[in-house]
């Protein structure tokens, strides 16, 4: 019993590892979109904190998690972390000094 228990644990944890990395692929993804909408904004003088997108994506996502068994909580604190990376790679962007050829 005690191997069978060990290779079932192992296959869960393998295909649990397989799953984040997935998830760190996306994440890494969506960070580049980030800095595309960063440099867009950094060319159009645009704000990089739009409350209103914010509050739109904080309510669709928590809807779309609730259907996916996902808690409000852990979809808010999962999406601050997010957008919090956003803000960050956005804002190194903004301070990019223009190179002068």
């Amino acid at each position: 019993d005690d191997i069978e228990f060990l290779d079932t644990i192992e296959q869960l944890r393998s295909q649990i590892d397989e799953v984040d990395n997935e998830l760190l692929n996306i994440l890494s993804k969506r960070m580049k979109l980030a800095e595309n909408i960063g440099r867009y904004k950094k060319r159009n003088n645009i704000a990089i904190l739009q409350a209103d997108r914010w509050s739109e994506i904080l309510e669709k996502t928590q809807a779309i998690g609730k259907l996916k068994g996902l808690s409000p909580e852990f979809i808010r604190t999962f999406l601050r972390a997010v957008h919090q990376e956003s803000i960050n790679h956005q804002e190194d962007i903004m301070n990019e000094v223009e190179s002068t050829k």
